[in-house]
């Protein structure tokens, strides 16, 4: 029953997402959310947002994004939306059909629309001077673009001049 669920559940995630087959360490991230959901009494729901297809580094492949702020989890919510965001983590495609980490940040959010990636981001990040006395009420919040370096073959934070107000 346990193979059938999840394959259910991978189906649902992939049609919701517009990618037709997602490779191995992105399937691994999804097993995961999946188990980590069913282990505590939940079961994996649609999940849109949860994985998106944007070229990051400009080669012309769809490089996965996945945002776990977006897994639904019924019966479970908590355990994966109760700090009101996810980790947003991007996988560089292969000419193979394989998939490279390079990134993975928290976030409150995630906008993908083309080749942009835009991270609900908040405190520092957003430029905001932070202190261990700042409380997290007084905490500013931002989107903030990622931008890919060719030369370093990494995808890192844009330049806070490029911020733009949350939300």
């Amino acid at each position: 029953m346990r193979p059938v669920v999840a394959l259910a559940t991978w189906l649902t995630l992939a049609v919701s997402s517009a990618l037709a087959a997602p490779p191995a360490p992105v399937r691994a991230v999804v097993s995961a959310l999946s188990a980590d959901c069913r282990a505590a009494g939940g079961k994996p729901g649609a999940s849109p947002g949860l994985i998106s297809a944007v070229d990051v580094d400009g080669d012309g492949r769809d490089d996965h994004v996945i945002y776990t702020g977006a897994f639904e989890c019924e019966g479970a919510e908590s355990l994966f939306g109760g700090t009101g965001g996810g980790s947003v983590q991007v996988f560089l495609s292969t000419a193979q059909g394989g998939a490279k980490p390079v990134f993975e940040h928290g976030a409150v959010g995630l906008r993908a629309q083309q080749r942009n990636l835009w991270l609900a981001v908040g405190g520092a990040l957003c430029g905001q001077k932070v202190t261990e006395d700042t409380p997290r009420s007084a905490m500013q919040a931002c989107w903030r673009p990622l931008q890919w370096d060719a030369r370093r073959r990494m995808l890192e934070f844009g330049p806070l001049s490029s911020v733009q107000r949350y939300p």
